[in-house]
């Protein structure tokens, strides 16, 4: 067989040899296994810690990020915001992940970008939820957070 095909097999931790009667007394590591493949349990790993797609690809949790944005509001504005605004941004960065090709691509950019892209999706979400439902806050709000921008301090 050939070394390609032993890639993710499990192999003896302790070689066979003239030590096999001394280690099948019960004196070595015969019979313990060790994987090949680390990157079949990580990846075993990442769907037991990680529950979505977004989070195992991109390592962002989209709920830590909304209420950051909804607390720049907050401050920002001097008022709260409804209790259910964290919970609404976070899904639709789910939902959005999943379905469009860009919204994925971007989440997915190197360094940081992928990151500063889902404070600037969550922001413009953000100001356009509050012109719907609340638009005697919109109106205090920069036209740029609209944007994405940040808010100043």
């Amino acid at each position: 067989m050939s070394k390609a095909r032993k890639v993710g097999r499990v192999t003896p931790c302790a070689p066979l040899g003239r030590t096999r009667a001394r280690l099948l007394a019960g004196g070595g590591a015969h019979g313990v296994t060790r994987p090949t493949n680390l990157r079949h349990e990580h990846r075993a790993w990442l769907h037991t810690e990680l529950p979505t797609q977004l989070e195992r690809d991109t390592s962002l949790t989209p709920e830590w990020v909304a209420e950051s944005v909804v607390w720049e509001v907050e401050r920002f504005l001097k008022a709260d915001l409804p209790a259910n605004f964290v919970e609404r941004l976070a899904a639709k960065a789910y939902y959005c992940y999943e379905r469009h090709r860009q919204f994925h691509k971007l989440l997915n950019g190197a360094g940081n970008r992928g990151r500063e892209a889902l404070f600037m999706f969550m922001r413009h979400w953000t100001a356009a939820w509050l012109k719907r439902e609340h638009y005697a806050l919109h109106k205090k709000l920069p036209w740029s957070f609209g944007n994405g921008q940040r808010l100043p301090l």
